[in-house]
This record gives structure tokens, C-alpha cells and sequence, in this order.
């Protein structure tokens, strides 16, 4: 329609020129006219072309070309993209510059207390080992107590559910400490690593 025509083209041109335009199309044939009433509508002339079948084989093998090239150029985009992030995991060579001194200390650090470790020196004092050996007895003997308390729980109910106590422990998937309360825990240990 005329109306949707001026409408779409903004006002650029007036209304006149764009019927003469219109006319001339339709002269020259390159597109319908048809008149309803007082309304003309236009409509584009569609020419199908024919294509013989060699023109779709060149546009297959160009397709599989360019199909070819975005595959390439997508696996070096990707491999690109891998370098970029390395290069940014990389420090710059201004924080490289900051970090050799803190570095430098860290490793002289290091290095002191790795000679003093290959002295065979004894690197804990007496008060230190009095300190360890005390706490340890301590935690040694909470853990007979509580031990042994757990037991005696653990008795004291099992005696009135039927069965052998050792069958309920399977059963419920309690396991028992298998070190007598009197052995050193310690020397069994150090036992085993020698």
C-alpha cells in the first residue's frame, strides 16, 4: 500500500515522487500493481533464477573451505587464548624485580635451619621436653580413663541384651582399641617404625 510505502521511507521524500517512482516500477515491470477501490497495492516481482548443478557444487566446496577456516582459525583462537593466560599467570618483570629480595631472604632463612637440622643438633631444650613428655602422660592416662569408662558402659548394657558382647560390637560397628592399658603407646609405635 501506498500509505505503508511513505510510512516506511520517514517522510524523506513526498508523497508525489514516491507514486511517480512507484508508476515507473510497475512500467518497467519489476514489480505488481493492483488496484482495490481506491487502493493500490505493490508487490516485488520475484524471479527465480535456475542454478544448474555445478553452481552448487562450487558453493558446497566454498561452504567446505570456509567451514575449513573457521575450524582453523577457531583452534588458533584456543591456542591463543591459552598463551594469553599463561602470559598472565607469569609475573611481570617489575614484581619479579620486588620478589628476588623477599625470595632471597626466605631461601637464607631456610637454609639456616637446614644446617642446623644436619648438625644433629638437639633443638629442643630440657624444659621443652619436660613440658612434652608431661602432656603426654596426661593425655595418656585421659585416654585410659575414657577407655576404660567406655567399657564399662558398654558392659554394663551388653549384660542385659541377649547375645555374646563381641557379636553386639560386630553388629553395631563399634571397635575396640586393641592395646593393653598398661603397654606404652609410644614405644609400640616407635616399635613398628624401626
Amino acid at each position: 500500500m501506498l500509505a505503508d510505502i511513505f510510512n516506511n521511507l520517514q517522510g524523506k521524500y513526498p508523497k508525489a515522487n514516491v507514486v511517480k517512482v512507484l508508476d515507473r516500477l510497475t512500467s518497467q515491470d519489476m514489480i505488481y500493481s493492483k488496484t482495490y477501490g481506491k487502493t493500490n497495492i505493490y508487490s516485488v516481482k520475484q524471479v527465480k533464477k535456475k542454478r544448474n548443478q555445478e553452481e552448487f557444487n562450487a558453493l558446497d566446496k566454498q561452504l567446505e573451505e570456509l567451514s575449513q577456516q573457521e575450524k582453523t582459525l577457531h583452534e588458533e583462537m584456543k591456542w591463543m587464548e591459552k598463551e594469553l593466560k599463561l602470559m598472565r599467570q607469569e609475573p611481570q618483570l617489575e614484581d619479579a624485580k620486588m620478589w628476588v629480595p623477599q625470595l632471597l631472604e626466605k631461601n637464607s632463612t631456610l637454609q639456616a635451619r637446614i644446617d642446623i637440622l644436619k648438625t644433629d643438633a638437639v633443638l629442643l631444650s630440657d624444659d621443652e621436653k619436660t613440658k612434652i613428655n608431661a602432656n603426654y602422660d596426661q593425655m595418656r592416662k585421659a585416654w585410659r580413663t575414657r577407655r576404660k569408662t567406655g567399657k564399662e558402659i558398654y558392659n554394663a548394657i551388653a549384660e542385659h541384651i541377649p547375645g555374646k558382647p563381641y557379636e553386639i560390637k560386630a553388629k553395631l560397628g563399634i571397635e575396640d582399641d586393641p592395646i593393653p592399658y598398661e603397654q606404652d603407646l609410644l614405644s609400640i609405635v616407635l616399635a613398628k617404625s624401626t
